[in-house]
């Protein structure tokens, strides 16, 4: 799908032409229709925001121009809009990074490094990475980060490796080193792993680049901080069998690399080092009897009578794509010696165990050697006692365990989740101490699985297939929620999504607050059937908040898999018709708690549109003035739904402290017209597709509902207190409804068209055509609109070329209007398929989700600052800065400033005495609405900076009384 808009613009209003109602209802009459006039602009410059690259939106030779019958249209030089630089993202399957006294835990994202503190879990630093390009013509793999490695010699540093032979040496306290990247001469870069090295008695970081040659072989390839900047690295060793990974230890004295079923262990040759160009190692290979999915290192070393450190013993254990550990111990004296002309060893015998049902995603030794950790699909963290095997389980966990960490002392683990979250547990009572939790919608990885390393009964996702479910809760506008699923594995296995959670996204924290089961979910029973099939869950496909936030309303759906319905095949049905025959379809009522927001079922409504078979439900709406939804099904009737108090034998229930209960029911349904029905209808083919979609009016006293099959579906108004209709009109829609707003007079009409249509006036405002897309592509079109900028948002996809799926590389085109101008304010390329868009309450800007799991904000220019900001951005001072102030302040206190330092101090006193001394000295006093215009301006995440906030306080104190 694309938004590349041009206007309809040749004044020929037949094609909107509105129809009659049958002849039998005098109170609607037929209509004229007319278009609004656009007059060309003077100014042919291109506003800011607008992309500079020709992306087919609306670009013509650089300018932004709408084709009307008037002539071109171009834009105004001033932007009113603009958008924020993207927050948060994708944690990737690199391990977390804890810092050397642990008070900080470094996490890579697919666009950043993000470091967080673990004593609160706040997000201390974000330090974006240009992690961007195009994909090579023979991977389907696009640029991304695959190493995130804690230097040797500094550890306020650490290396990031991308795909592409980038290298950053970052400064991940300040942020510094971003913008000059190393870069190595690499076909595409796999793995990387540093480890400090003795040079000439110095100690210096070295790193090792595993880097593809062909599809299965690969080579390593050594480089220092020197050979680098020159980027000509040493080579150290070449195999194929389809290299994986690679680590180093010891000093560099140890490199074990791993293969799809073999393992390469290098040792050092010399035991000391005059040069970087001596560095060579003994290389050594052995089989595994599985495919390998990760593996981790023990090693001890020794001090010989010359001082030189030797490995003692070498210890690797290894996880296995089809659930099993082997551990090979003391491997040292098993490898072939130093004159031995074969690299390849014989047949090393691990020690086996096995628990998990499917690849092992980490494994690692504990501090003492005496315990492996491990983690996959299960979301179960297995403690394993080696000389044993005895087990020790911590279940139940929120997703599958993606990497596990063990600290530098040894007192907890880090254990990164698929789901976007990650922890810390304390080793001794196995309890969180720190949880961080991004956005957890399906993000399309930028590596395969693990799991996808032995061929499934099941196939995984290779596309997003529907947008992302999420709204704002009206009574805290910083609360996002999201329909999400049981992590990326569980979500996108058995060939389609699943979304039975609700997350609750703190938007000014940054940071997930909460995550609720809305629809069935399978977390404790067996969620694999007999054929090794996983078990699907239901999908949340609505969602809405009542007008003060206390009632949210939710609509799941449920089908069973084709491959199971074999059972039910009588006759020439299709597996196609068996499956939609047995579809649940949930109308969810929830009662939302006003201090934690946690959610309570009040009522659920099964089969709320019916007629032979359940039939899905188009569109939910709520009214902006009462307690009260609405909803539209395939079955032709938009239904109001209405809370009443639940009675017991004419009694009214309370709930454990004393409340009323409510219950909902439908209290009027009402039929809709088809277009079939129409006078002046033409006979021709029917249609059998149908679509639909509501909204209130601003007052709630009408219903607006547009149904019917593609190109003839029609506009009802209805009354929402009698149920009759005001007005019925056709031909404004083209192709399939897929969205319908009211903003102040004016009807937001969304199909192959964009209809902005004036209900007072009777007129089409102006009327924009989308050009064809796939069927894929036109789910992903959505529409937004904001009351307080009287503005909405059109997202729609761009067409790529992957014959029109969603899949990894799709982008989206957001255009934003304003309902009293027929001219775009705003049109951006986004690098990132756009999943959902929401307008952000008591402010005038939006909310864009991608499909990253970033968030951008969308504001007017007129705002002071956009919707997001990192904390680094605010300017907040970290720990080494406040305690070089309070150095420098303890400094002054025991005497030991210069005196040019106690010069100015005495300066300072005498400046603060002679204030004091002032005779116009006064307490102020502060209104508390005064104050309140401040920080009631706007909601958290819509402040302005800290700084400016501050200067507007301070100035309020400051005000001097007058005098008289």
């Amino acid at each position: 799908m694309t938004s590349d808009m041009e206007v309809n613009g040749n004044g020929d209003t037949a094609s909107l032409k509105r129809k009659r109602e049958p002849k039998d209802d005098p109170a609607l009459s037929q209509k004229k229709h007319r278009r609004k006039s656009r007059s060309k602009k003077d100014d042919t410059s291109a506003p800011e925001g607008h992309d500079s690259t020709d992306t087919g939106l609306l670009k013509v030779n650089g300018d932004i121009e709408l084709t009307n019958a008037s002539g071109p249209t171009l834009l105004p030089k001033a932007a009113a809009w603009r958008v924020s630089k993207p927050m948060g993202g994708r944690m990737l399957d690199i391990d977390p990074i804890f810092s050397p006294d642990e008070r900080h835990l470094i996490i890579t994202y697919n666009t950043s490094i993000q470091v967080y503190s673990t004593d609160d879990s706040l997000l201390v630093r974000r330090i974006p990475l240009p992690v961007s390009g195009t994909e090579d013509a023979g991977d389907a793999v696009a640029v991304h980060i695959v190493s995130t490695s804690l230097s040797k010699c500094d550890p306020d540093y650490i290396w990031v490796a991308c795909s592409d032979g980038r290298i950053w040496y970052i400064n991940w306290t300040s942020g510094e080193g971003v913008n000059t990247p190393f870069r190595v001469e690499a076909k595409k870069v796999l793995d990387v792993a540093v480890d400090s090295v003795e040079i000439n008695g110095a100690e210096e970081d070295l790193l090792l680049v595993l880097q593809r040659l062909t599809y299965s072989s690969a080579q390593i390839v050594a480089y220092n901080t020197r050979a680098l900047s020159t980027s000509t690295g040493k080579l150290i060793h070449t195999y194929d069998e389809s290299p994986q990974s690679l680590r180093s230890a010891a000093g560099s004295r140890l490199i074990v690399a791993t293969a799809k079923e073999a393992v390469h262990i290098g040792l050092l040759k010399a035991k000391k080092l005059a040069s970087f160009d001596d560095l060579a190692y003994r290389f050594h290979s052995f089989d595994i009897p599985d495919i390998v999915s990760c593996f981790d290192i023990r090693y001890t070393t020794r001090t010989t009578k010359k001082g030189a450190i030797e490995l003692q013993a070498v210890d690797v254990v290894i996880g296995g794509a089809r659930g099993a550990i082997y551990v090979y111990e003391d491997l040292l004296p098993k490898l072939p010696g130093e004159g031995s002309a074969s690299q390849k060893a014989g047949v090393i015998q691990p020690r086996k165990y096995h628990w998990h049902r499917r690849a092992v995603h980490s494994v690692k030794w504990s501090a003492d050697g005496n315990y492996l950790i491990s983690g996959g699909y299960e979301t179960v963290l297995v403690l394993w006692q080696v000389d044993t095997g005895r087990r020790e389980f911590l279940p139940h966990l929120l997703a599958s365990i993606e990497n596990i960490v063990v600290s530098p002392r040894g007192a907890s683990y880090a254990v990164h989740l698929d789901d976007n979250s990650t922890m810390i547990l304390s080793t001794a009572e196995m309890r969180p101490t720190m949880y961080v939790s991004g956005i957890q919608s399906l993000v399309l990885g930028d590596r395969p699985s693990k799991d996808a390393l032995v061929r499934r009964v099941w196939r995984p996702v290779d596309e997003i297939t529907s947008p992302l479910v999420a709204t704002v809760n009206p009574r805290n506008p910083a609360h996002m929620f999201l329909c999400v699923g049981n992590g990326q594995q569980a979500a996108q296995t058995g060939g389609t999504t699943s979304t039975p959670l609700l997350q609750v996204f703190d938007i000014s924290t940054f940071h997930g607050v909460a995550k609720q089961a809305i629809a069935r979910t399978n977390p404790t029973d067996t969620n694999i059937t007999s054929e090794g099939t996983p078990v699907i869950e239901p999908t949340a496909t609505k969602l809405a908040f009542s007008r003060d936030g206390k009632w949210l309303v939710s609509v799941d759906e449920w089908q069973p898999p084709e491959r199971d319905t074999e059972a039910f095949l009588t006759g020439s049905k299709t597996p196609a018709e068996a499956s939609r025959e047995r579809r649940e379809i949930h109308l969810k009522f929830w009662e939302v708690g006003a201090e934690d927001e946690s959610l309570q079922l009040a009522t659920r409504i099964t089969d709320a549109h019916y007629t032979d078979r359940t039939e899905v439900i188009f569109d939910l709406a709520a009214d902006p003035t009462s307690t009260r939804f609405a909803t539209i099904g395939a079955d032709g009737t938009v239904r109001f739904w209405t809370p009443k108090l639940r009675r017991r034998d004419g009694l009214t229930v309370t709930s454990p402290e004393g409340q009323p209960l409510r219950a909902w029911s439908c209290s009027r349904i009402v039929s809709l017209p088809t277009y079939e029905q129409q006078d002046d209808v033409i006979e021709g083919p029917k249609h059998t597709s149908l679509s639909g979609a509501i909204t209130f009016s601003e007052d709630g006293s009408i219903l607006f509902a547009a149904f019917g099959p593609p190109s003839a579906g029609l506009v009802v108004a209805i009354d929402t207190e009698t149920g009759e209709f005001r007005d019925v009109v056709s031909g404004m829609l083209k192709g399939e409804i897929r969205a319908i707003k009211s903003l102040g007079s004016c009807l937001i009409l969304l199909s192959e068209d964009l209809v902005v249509y004036d209900v007072v006036s009777d007129e089409i405002l102006y009327s924009y055509s989308l050009k064809e897309t796939s069927e894929a592509a036109k789910r992903f079109t959505q529409l937004a609109v904001n009351f307080a900028s009287r503005s909405l948002a059109l997202v729609a996809p761009v067409p790529d070329q992957v014959q029109g799926k969603m899949k990894k590389g799709a982008r989206s085109e957001l255009v934003v209007f304003n309902i009293d101008e027929d001219e775009p304010q705003l049109v951006k390329t986004f690098p990132q398929l756009i999943t959902a868009v929401c307008a952000a309450p008591s402010s005038s800007g939006f909310i864009v989700v991608d499909a990253a799991a970033q968030i951008w904000s969308v504001t007017e220019g007129s705002e002071q600052a956009p919707l997001l900001q990192s904390l680094a951005d605010l300017g907040v001072v970290d720990g080494a800065a406040e305690g070089q102030a309070a150095g420098q302040e303890l400094a002054l206190q025991e005497g030991e400033a210069s005196d040019e330092e106690m010069e100015d101090a005495d300066q300072d006193v005498e400046m603060r005495e002679n204030e004091e001394d002032e005779d116009d000295t006064h307490a102020v006093v502060v209104a508390p609405q005064r104050l309140a215009e401040i920080f009631d301006a706007a909601p958290a995440f819509a402040m302005p900076p800290i700084e400016d906030i501050f200067y507007q306080v301070t100035g309020l104190f400051a005000t001097k009384p007058a005098k008289g």
